[in-house]
Order: C-alpha cells, then sequence, then structure tokens
C-alpha cells in the first residue's frame, strides 16, 4: 500500500516505497519510518521521512507529486507562511537542503 498525502483540491503526492538511504531499511508504512516533517511547497505536497531505526531525515526520490490547483495551493502555502511565522520553500531541492540541514545538527556537524 503506498503512502497517500493530500490537501483537498489543492494536491497530491504519492509515495510507493521506502528505503533509507543510511540504513537501507524499505517500508511503505509507519512501522520504519515518520513523516511528521513533510512540507507544502509550491511544488506541491514534498514528504520528508525520518527513519525510526537510525533517525536519518530525507526526502524520498520516489515521491510523485501532482497540484490540483496552482493559484489556490499558493495562496494556501503564503498563508501558511504568514501564520506560522515559517519560510516558504519553493520546492524539493530546499526541501531536501533543509533536512540536511536537520541531519548535520542533530549529528552535532553544525556549528
Amino acid at each position: 500500500m503506498a503512502l497517500k498525502f493530500r490537501l483537498k483540491g489543492l494536491a497530491e503526492t504519492f509515495v510507493d516505497t521506502i528505503t533509507c538511504p543510511c540504513c537501507g531499511v524499505t517500508g511503505v508504512d509507519d512501522q520504519h519510518f515518520t513523516t511528521e516533517l513533510t512540507k507544502v511547497t509550491y511544488q506541491g505536497i514534498i514528504v520528508v521521512v525520518q527513519c525510526r531505526d537510525c533517525k536519518e531525515i530525507f526526502v524520498p526520490s520516489s515521491q510523485k507529486l501532482g497540484v490540483l490547483d496552482n493559484y489556490a495551493l499558493r495562496g494556501a502555502v503564503e498563508k501558511d507562511s504568514v501564520d506560522s511565522g515559517e519560510a516558504i520553500m519553493n520546492g524539493i531541492s530546499a526541501v531536501r537542503l533543509s533536512a540536511e540541514k536537520l541531519n548535520a545538527l542533530r549529528k552535532g556537524c553544525m556549528h
């Protein structure tokens, strides 16, 4: 069973299988992974996964993004940024960079 992420009428993302790039564990559910760090961007819902076994944070490359209403999604992203105070992430490359920074902080490699 694939993981499905939806913002009703705005965007949806599907992830068939997740494999941790650090420890190699594979799965399709929350037994081995959490998705609490998932971000909504102008490109759609970018799934960010944390491995429960080794704690690695990453963006699965097998995501299938879909934007249903570009204009409404853009408005929702901008409203969320204002409400939360978090910066807008333009797309998957910004989310990947954010995941790399979280890993570096977790490992104590950032100054």
